[in-house]
């Protein structure tokens, strides 16, 4: 299921929230509207489920020391 999550928050910023979802062995983030390196705007991003997850333990984990 989607699911809207608020990745980022600064002073005088605002938030940046992306639309999160999962697609077989791929998270995808959308909702996305920055510049890329080729000069077009990046709506979506995706990362492979194993790396993604890893990711997330780690920063768990130094979350908590």
């Amino acid at each position: 299921m989607p699911r809207t999550v608020e990745v980022a928050a600064g002073a005088g910023v605002g938030g940046l929230a992306v639309r999160v979802r999962l697609r077989g062995e791929s998270v995808i983030w959308s909702g996305l509207m920055y510049p890329g390196l080729d000069d077009g705007v990046v709506g979506e991003v995706r990362f492979r489920l194993r790396q993604y997850l890893g990711e997330v333990e780690r920063a768990y984990a130094a979350a908590l020391e």
